[in-house]
């Protein structure tokens, strides 16, 4: 994929690191919030990080850090369903309140377009997945349950 013309890439710690003069561990430590980190040294990657526009990747720190990724995934049948638009509402509501990102698709009704999404979802590490299932198989994510993957399945038996 590439930049749209006139488009710069985002700023990352390699780019911060150069403008304040300091190493790429250095950053992190300043923008984790870790500690011993010189106060006129957390003050030069600030400014830099002030100048560049540079923001945490949370993904990119989740993936290294093997920590949850604050994302769960909601599959429903059809976005321009009231009934389904409410869950996907209440659902927004309760992850908000958690911190927690919430990604939903739509299966249309497809079980094979419901299996390829929810194969993206737990592609993107999510840590969970609420599902209004459009098929009835769903042995393939036995082993996203098994490595501790949550699945809670809605509106069917």
């Amino acid at each position: 994929m590439t930049s749209a013309p006139g488009r710069t890439k985002r700023p990352t710690m390699v780019d911060v690191a150069a403008l304040a003069g300091v190493s790429v561990k250095t950053v992190s430590r300043v923008v984790n919030n870790a500690p011993y980190v010189q106060p006129e040294v957390a003050q030069r990657v600030l400014a830099a990080v002030a100048e560049l526009g540079f923001r945490r990747n949370h993904l990119a720190s989740t993936l290294r850090s093997g920590q949850a990724t604050a994302t769960i995934g909601l599959l429903i049948e059809e976005i321009a369903n009231p009934f389904y638009a409410t869950i996907a509402g209440a659902v927004a509501e309760v992850a908000s309140e958690h911190d927690t990102m919430l990604l939903i698709a739509s299966s249309e009704e497809n079980p094979a377009r419901e299996q390829q999404l929810l194969r993206d979802l737990c592609a993107r590490q999510v840590d969970g997945l609420l599902v209004v299932p459009a098929g009835e198989d769903h042995a393939f994510l036995r082993s996203e349950v098994e490595h501790g993957t949550p699945a809670v399945f809605l509106d069917r038996p």
